[in-house]
């Protein structure tokens, strides 16, 4: 293994999980660069799952990563789906994680601070005036800069370019920008205290809950160690890739919280009416990439596979885009003749699987409001009975956090083998 030099674009979740890897797998220098005057932490609730939890303890990080959150997981406990438009709401079912590992819930804030903690020294910030593409000559360059990545936008523009066929390339710069889904998005915060004091008669919830109904879902779980929840209305009240006017992030009244969940039971309403300043997010996302990497640029995170929040993942994949591409780069057989083949396995790894979390979570995205099963139409009147078309669609969906598959063990027999081919050309 040869040195190195890796640039990282974003110094959010995924790009200082990249910095921690290399750093413990490696010696080569990483440079972050960093749009805004400091790595932001800005953000509220994620989750994390068994795959990403065996990262962190592959990493040695998993015991401090446990102390941040609310408890340590649970085995075989997953979320609680409960049908909630309408007064008389009712718990509908749980889904219980087959995979050792459960659930760990915590702040974005807190994660990212943990990952800055635990970047190597080595590893340089650099944060220039404007955010530009433009980066100083090295061997690796990532994109983790998010949906709005410029990496994947200069790394399409020249894909594009170097086509001749228009369809072709039209695609390509069709996949560039963000589309809007079609779901507006209501984040809130709700002091776990005020929610007690005023609601004394509603459970507290201590593990992810979904309150389902039409064209709406709430998503609540706790975080910063149960002391705040994270409470997520999704309005879904356009199409697909449809126009969105106006700004994707503002302020709302309490009021137009409120009306949301006009005539839901108790347990959704309660959440709502404890919420402090709420804001609305025009939820977008990418159209599946054809390409996550060109030559020695590669992309992860948001800037590959922004996806719609419904299985609380995109935190996770960011982490193991992040894990497969540190562990290629700081490989015994990685050296500066190759590493664009390397980064070419991490493509072939992580592609097709992040590319099919993406389209998973939009279609549970419809599940969870009521809008289609995998059988059709949702029944009008939702009766239990009537639902269980609709309950194993949501189930089946969420199968892929059951997979045990390590995340590496491909990647790496993949490149091995690929290693062997190289070497007898």
């Amino acid at each position: 293994m040869s040195t190195l030099h890796v640039s990282i674009c974003g110094g959010g979740i995924g790009g200082l999980t990249l910095a921690v890897v290399v750093g413990k797998y490696g010696t080569h220098p990483v440079e972050i660069f960093e749009a805004g005057p400091t790595i932001t932490t800005i953000g509220a609730g994620i989750s994390f799952f068994g795959r990403t939890m065996d990262i962190m303890k592959d990493l040695g990080l998993y015991d401090e990563l446990v102390k941040m959150a609310i408890g340590p997981p649970q085995e075989n406990i997953g979320p609680i789906f409960r049908k909630s438009d309408q007064k008389d709401g009712y718990h509908w079912f749980s889904r219980n994680l087959k995979r050792e590992g459960g659930q760990l819930m915590l702040h974005r804030k807190d994660m990212v601070e943990f990952l800055l903690r635990n970047v190597p020294a080595s590893c340089k910030s650099t944060h220039p005036r404007g955010w530009t593409p433009t980066i100083p000559v090295t061997d690796v360059l990532v994109g983790a800069d998010g949906i709005h990545s410029a990496t994947r936008g200069t790394m399409y523009k020249r894909l594009a370019f170097s086509i001749r066929d228009d369809k072709s390339r039209e695609r390509l710069f069709d996949c560039i920008d963000p589309v809007w889904t079609g779901v507006l998005v209501y984040r809130n915060l709700v002091p776990a205290t005020k929610l007690l004091k005023e609601y004394p008669d509603v459970e507290l919830p201590t593990s992810l809950t979904l309150h389902l109904g039409k064209n709406k879902h709430v998503v609540t779980y706790p975080v910063s160690q149960g002391r705040e929840l994270n409470v997520v209305i999704f309005h879904h009240c356009g199409a697909f890739g449809g126009p969105f006017e106006g700004r994707w992030v503002t302020d709302v009244s309490e009021k137009e919280n409120l009306d949301l969940l006009e005539g839901w039971d108790v347990r959704a309403e309660a959440l709502v009416k404890c919420v402090e300043r709420p804001s609305r997010w025009a939820l977008h996302s990418l159209r599946p990439l054809p390409h996550y990497v060109d030559d020695q640029v590669a992309l992860l995170g948001d800037a590959a596979h922004a996806m719609e929040p419904h299985f609380g993942a995109g935190a996770g994949q960011a982490m193991e885009d992040a894990y497969v591409l540190g562990r290629l780069l700081t490989h015994e057989l990685t050296h500066l003749g190759n590493v664009a083949d390397a980064l070419k396995t991490y493509e072939e790894v992580r592609l097709p699987f992040a590319n099919g979390i993406v389209q998973r979570s939009r279609d549970v995205g419809l599940y969870y409001s009521f809008s289609v099963s995998q059988d059709g139409p949702v029944p009008a009147h939702g009766i239990p009975e009537e639902l269980d078309c609709l309950r194993k669609s949501i189930e089946d969906a969420w199968a892929w956090q059951s997979e045990s598959e390590w995340v590496w063990g491909d990647a790496e027999q993949r490149w091995r083998a690929k290693c062997g081919m190289l070497a007898k050309l």
